[in-house]
């Protein structure tokens, strides 16, 4: 397990995980920057990782939305599609 400091809006992709999780973030963010950072998101998982969302957030409005399986949608959990 890694814990870092990264800066959503201004850090690139610096590692390939298995699990992302970004609980009630994107809400706070508009649809231009909840993109840059659902597509960094994207870059940072590996082949079939997962992508955990808040209760808020969903990838309905990302125009990239098809990368992605939804696995749980009671809890927001989506996997990367290769």
């Amino acid at each position: 397990m890694l814990f870092s400091i990264h800066n959503l809006i201004s850090d690139g992709v610096f590692n390939e995980f298995q699990l992302i999780t970004c609980r009630n973030v994107l809400i706070y963010f508009d649809l231009k920057l909840q993109e840059k950072v659902l597509d960094l998101f994207y870059d940072s998982l590996c082949k079939l990782g997962f992508l955990c969302l808040g209760s808020k957030e969903s990838l309905i409005n990302y125009k990239h939305a098809n990368r992605f399986k939804l696995i749980d949608k009671k809890n927001n959990i989506y996997q990367k599609i290769a």
